[in-house]
């Protein structure tokens, strides 16, 4: 008996087509995914891929948008903590969103290595900012440009670490915990340089 197709929606077809795609690039290289397997998995026709994407390149950096950008709601609340406790707890709910976004996340993260082509470079530089931002708001910091650029590179050193406790099993979730809580530390309480704030 064939299935009968749902009428959905154009935003809620092409957010279907998205979720399908992140299945198969989750386990899956990009250049190992055809067009065709990606529309028999979001049960629609091939066309429709090019008509909300484009192409398949198109469709792939949708995928890694949305699994690289950390989400920027549900921060604990940090009322009366010191800068050592909110760092932990900050810590403490990125790994709980790794663990949510878990293994699309780590394996998205590496993927500007793999293909090094810019707006995919651009992508993971967005996210990377974006949660440098998200971690200054948390620990009651200012956004200033210098601090921001220190907690750039934390977003590589999370997802790395992420990788060795989420694929590799070498950590355990509190030495993750540990390592990434003495990072942030390090890096937001490193003085800034002289000429910082000069005119």
């Amino acid at each position: 008996m064939n299935a009968i197709r749902q009428r959905l929606a154009p935003a809620a077809r092409r957010q279907q087509i998205i979720d399908a795609a992140s299945v198969l690039y989750r386990d899956r290289p990009y250049d190992e995914v055809s067009t065709a397997e990606l529309a028999q998995a979001a049960g629609v026709a091939r066309g429709l891929i090019n008509h909300y994407f484009g192409d398949k390149r198109e469709l792939f950096l949708e995928v890694m948008r949305g699994s690289i950008l950390m989400p920027e709601s549900a921060l604990p609340d940090y009322d009366g903590m010191t800068l050592e406790e909110r760092a932990r707890l900050t810590m403490d709910w990125i790994l709980d969103a790794a663990t949510t976004y878990g293994q699309a996340w780590v394996a998205a993260s590496g993927a500007a290595n793999l293909h090094g082509a810019s707006d995919v470079q651009a992508i993971v530089d967005e996210a990377d900012d974006r949660a440098a931002r998200l971690v200054l708001d948390a620990l009651g910091l200012p956004d200033t440009p210098h601090l921001r650029a220190r907690l750039r590179p934390l977003a590589a050193l999370t997802k790395a670490i992420c990788r060795e406790w989420l694929q590799r099993g070498t950590y355990t979730r509190d030495e993750s915990l540990d390592l990434l809580t003495d990072s942030v530390l390090l890096f937001v309480q490193t003085p800034a340089p002289p000429s910082e704030g000069r005119p």
